[in-house]
């Protein structure tokens, strides 16, 4: 069956960037997980170390840049014709667009196992809040959230 399929392989892999010198380039997976206290990102890093990685949060745009270089020679001036090279390898930059109001400055970062883990904080009068209703004989609790402006701007668009 795989032998059949080969032919067709091309077509199956048309998502796949390939920089000018034929390689792949490396786009790393990222994960956005949103809770009422903070932002997480989890990337997808392998082979990266912490001097191969730049981080920067700017307004609500996280920009995490990087290289992962190639980690031998290609082509035939070693006596090697690569016949495939599948991997991902280059410089890269992945933009991700993260709720407003995060503060910079309170992002902590980790790089395990091939895996970047970003925590930022979301502060405080951004968390949602309980807000209590005092009536005659007895006090209720409503649930309130803190909304920005702009988001309430761009959501009627």
């Amino acid at each position: 069956m795989t032998m059949f399929l080969e032919p067709f392989a091309p077509l199956f892999e048309l998502s796949r960037q390939v920089a000018g010198n034929g390689v792949r380039s490396f786009v790393p997976a990222a994960d956005v997980v949103v809770t009422d206290d903070d932002v997480t990102v989890v990337m997808d890093a392998p082979g990266l170390k912490v001097d191969d990685l730049s981080i920067e949060l700017r307004e609500d745009v996280l920009t995490v840049r990087g290289e992962r270089p190639l980690p031998y020679e290609t082509g035939e001036q070693q006596g090697k014709i690569w016949q495939r090279i599948e991997r991902g390898f280059g410089t890269f930059e992945r933009t991700l667009h993260l709720p407003t109001g995060l503060d910079p400055d309170a992002i902590t970062a980790s790089l395990s196992d091939g895996v970047l883990r970003l925590r930022i904080p979301k502060p405080q009068e951004r968390k949602p809040r309980r807000i209590e209703i005092v009536t005659g004989q007895k006090a209720e609790t409503i649930e309130g959230t803190a909304t920005d402006q702009r988001e309430l701007a761009g959501s009627t668009a």
